[in-house]
C-alpha cells in the first residue's frame, strides 16, 4: 500500500521543471541562429513558448519564458538578440543565468 501511494506522489513529480541551462542553450542554437533573420528567430522563440519585447531592438530583443518547477518555484528562461548592425539579423543570441525563485 505504501509503495502505490509512493509511486502515485511520484508521478506527477517526474514531470515538473528542472532548470537546465545546458539544455537550454543547445534549444537556442536550434532556434536562433546568427545570420538568420531577426524576424524569422522571433517567431521561432514564440512558437516555443518565449514572449518577446520586440518594441526596442537597442541594445537586444529580451525574449522569456516562465517554467514552473516541483515544489512551487517558478523559473524565468531568457534569451538575448542581439541584430546586426542594420537591425535585420541575429548577430549573436545569449541565454543569461536561468533565475528561479520559489519554496
Amino acid at each position: 500500500m505504501a509503495r502505490a501511494a509512493c509511486l502515485l506522489l511520484a508521478l506527477p513529480l517526474s514531470a515538473c521543471y528542472t532548470p537546465d541551462a545546458a539544455r537550454l542553450s543547445a534549444q537556442v542554437e536550434r532556434l536562433a541562429t546568427a545570420g538568420m533573420p531577426v524576424s524569422t528567430a522571433v517567431e521561432r522563440l514564440e512558437r516555443d513558448g518565449f514572449q518577446c519585447d520586440t518594441t526596442s531592438q537597442a541594445p537586444a530583443i529580451d525574449c522569456s519564458r516562465a517554467q514552473h518547477g516541483a515544489v512551487l518555484a517558478t523559473c524565468i528562461e531568457r534569451v538575448l538578440l542581439q541584430p546586426d548592425a542594420a537591425g535585420r539579423r541575429v548577430d549573436a543570441a545569449t541565454v543569461p543565468p536561468i533565475a528561479c525563485a520559489g519554496l
